[in-house]
Parts: C-alpha cells; structure tokens; sequence
C-alpha cells in the first residue's frame, strides 16, 4: 500500500497540472458498480465524485458487501453457528480521491482512459451471530446471540482500470487490491471457550475485479 501512495502522489501531481489548461467539464460524476473478490464476495456501491477539474474529484462511495460461498463454519461440543449467519456481509462508506487520465486513446466520439481510485473503506463496527443449540441427536433445540464491536472495521484499498467515455457517459472495467479483512469481526466472537478465528483461514490481500457505468452532469 506504501508503494501505491507513492505513485498516487505523482500521478495527482501530473493531474493538476494538466488541468490547468482543462476546458469546460461536467462537475459531478455519479457512478453504480459491482464487483467479485478473491475472498468470495460479491459488491455493490453507488458513489458520487465531484469533479475539480476534469482529471481530478473527490467524493464517496456506500454499499454492501456478502459472501456467496462459506469457507469455515465455526461449531463445537452439542453447538453451532446459524445457518443464515455462514456467509458474512456488510454494509459500508467509502471516502475516496477519484484520478482520472487524459484521453490515450480516441474513437470517434469516444475516448479511453486510464483511472484510480484510492479510497478508505469504513464498515459498521458491530457483529452478532446466532448459535444453534443442538439436543443428543444434533437437532437444533433453540438459540443464542453472541456479539463483538471488537476487530478491524475499516480498510485502505485502491481501485485502477480503463474506462471508456462517451459524451457524459463512462463504462469502466477494473481492478481492486484492498487490505480488508471479511473475517476480522467475526475472529473477536467467543463461544463456549473457542474463539471463531480458528475456523477461519488466516488474513490475505483482497483481490477483485469490478465492472462500473457512471454519469457526468
């Protein structure tokens, strides 16, 4: 991440000084995108970004994020966790600094650039489960909440790719890297002396790709 800073900062500088000759631009840039990771998540967010110049805006992002596919299912001795609260999710806001290239390439009425998009993921602070009691025979016989405003709620991440802009109009196509944990509120919780970060593989870089369409007015 100390890398990507650095070259944020270049690339921002590059920015302000080509816009410094920037024409006439739209001010405001409203954007939907959805996006797959390599922690099996799917996302949505809808953002606004309001435009400095035409190279450079500064906004933010709210959405959510859920699992689609459950690896590690914290349970012991007659428990264990509510099938409903397998998959983890959740909703967040994401200040960021929106970098946009000069045009590299141009067809017809459309142009191709370059973007980045550094931003600071802030997720609720809280999480509670439900834990199945289990009778003899491993049927649920009733249930219990277990809760935490414990681990790491927020990330730095940073979004790059191409877009392809037509009039106000932009369809981009890109890549995240992120230092957010799905798992980090979930390792706080305790039940029954075990702690549910030991069913949950060990902390890795985020990785995904996103598809987006966003509006210049």
């Amino acid at each position: 991440m100390r890398k990507i800073s650095i070259l944020i900062c270049l690339i921002a500088s590059v920015v302000v000084v080509r816009a410094q000759d920037a024409k006439s631009f739209y001010k405001n840039r409203v954007s939907v995108a959805g996006e797959l990771t390599s922690e099996y998540t799917w996302q949505l967010d809808f953002s606004y970004h309001y435009m400095l110049s035409s190279y450079l805006g500064i906004g933010a992002s709210a959405g959510m994020w859920r699992q689609f596919s459950v690896e590690g299912v914290p349970e012991g001795e007659g428990w264990r966790i509510a099938d409903e609260y397998k998959e983890i999710g959740n909703i967040y806001l994401r200040p960021s600094l929106l970098i946009i290239s000069p045009a590299l390439m141009k067809f017809s009425d459309s142009e191709l650039k370059l973007f980045m998009e550094p931003g600071f993921m802030m997720n609720i602070p809280y999480c509670m489960v439900h834990i199945y009691m289990l009778n003899p025979f491993g049927i649920k016989a009733y249930e219990k909440k277990v809760s935490t405003n414990k681990g790491k709620w927020y990330a730095f991440d940073c979004k790059t790719g191409f877009s392809l802009n037509l009039e106000n109009l932009s369809f981009s196509l890109g890549y995240q890297i992120s230092t957010l944990d799905v798992y980090s509120m979930r390792r706080e919780l305790v039940y029954d002396n075990k702690r549910f970060d030991e069913f949950y593989p060990k902390k890795k870089t985020l990785h995904g790709g996103f598809l987006s369409i966003s509006v210049f007015f």
